[in-house]
């Protein structure tokens, strides 16, 4: 015989939770959406571009995190970055980092420009180029950091380059050599007037010094006249395929200390100068009380 008996009622199973997102890559806007609300995943695919930038509410981004282009510059409060980041360009400049880590592998340029309190790049950094300008507090690049193309290290605190990096160096977008770059020291006045690139001239003329440059080169005494300082002079210092260096020249009445100040090429007289380094565009309007 067969025995029946009642199949005993089956509790319904209590609904599991939705995933906070798609196991697939999620769209650009999803994962905008999740990453403002607090509920991406830790492994966040992006199928495109994530645009995030000027975002003040961002304070941080998933642990790792794939897209075609990553865009999260100008958010003041961004401080956590992925550990494992894969993307074809990232464009993070102006962030609220300090410390980055991980493994980024980027297959565009990297721009980590302005950030005055970074103090450390990923551990393993690949990408075409990278931007680390006015960075002030960062002082060295990871043994790791790989690259096909440039670096800009200007405002950085950089002071070279690891051993194996052989990355062409750029200053604000102007190629420039090592020695300009970390040891402007070393450069003397010749080398500023024999480049004949203007744009690389002017800045081997900002890393060298207005001062210095023309103590060594000394130039042409347009004019001079005295103020509450001393003597004041107008110099002239020309340059090949440029305008020339105009500035003049005055002393602090407190201290002595001199100065060396440029001014536009049009002005003739240190009277004028002084007028236009005040803010005033004529010379008329110019009536200090006492120079200095």
């Amino acid at each position: 015989m067969f025995r029946i008996t009642s199949r005993p009622s089956l509790t319904p199973r209590e609904p599991r939770p939705a995933p906070t997102a798609p196991h697939a890559p999620c769209t650009p806007a999803q994962a905008r959406t999740l990453i403002l609300t607090g509920r991406a995943p830790d492994d966040l695919r992006v199928d495109g571009a994530l645009d995030l930038s000027g975002t003040a509410r961002l304070h941080e981004l998933p642990r790792t995190l794939e897209c075609t282009h990553l865009n999260v510059s100008d958010c003041p409060n961004l401080t956590v970055f992925p550990d494992v980041l894969r993307a074809a360009s990232v464009n993070a400049a102006r962030t609220g980092a300090r410390e980055l880590h991980g493994d980024w592998l980027v297959r565009g340029p990297v721009d980590l420009r302005g950030h005055t309190h970074l103090t450390r790049l990923p551990e393993r950094l690949t990408a075409t180029s990278l931007n680390v300008s006015d960075c002030p507090n960062l002082h060295a690049l990871p043994d790791g950091t790989h690259l096909s193309g440039p670096i800009d290290v200007a405002g950085s605190g950089l002071s070279g380059l690891p051993r194996g990096l052989r990355a062409p160096l750029h200053w604000r977008g102007t190629p420039i050599d090592a020695r300009a770059a970390f040891h402007p020291d070393e450069l003397r006045a010749a080398d500023i007037l024999h480049t004949r690139n203007v744009t690389r001239r002017r800045v081997l003329l900002d890393r060298f010094g207005l001062d210095r440059f023309v103590r060594e080169v000394g130039g042409l005494i347009m004019d001079r006249d005295r103020d509450a300082g001393g003597e004041r002079q107008l110099i002239m210092i020309p340059l090949d395929n440029d305008e020339p260096i105009i500035a003049v020249k005055v002393h602090c009445p407190s201290t002595g200390h001199a100065y060396v100040l440029r001014v536009p090429p049009h002005i003739r007289t240190c009277r004028r100068a002084a007028a236009w380094l005040a803010g005033f565009e004529h010379e008329r309007d110019y009536r200090p009380v006492q120079e200095a």
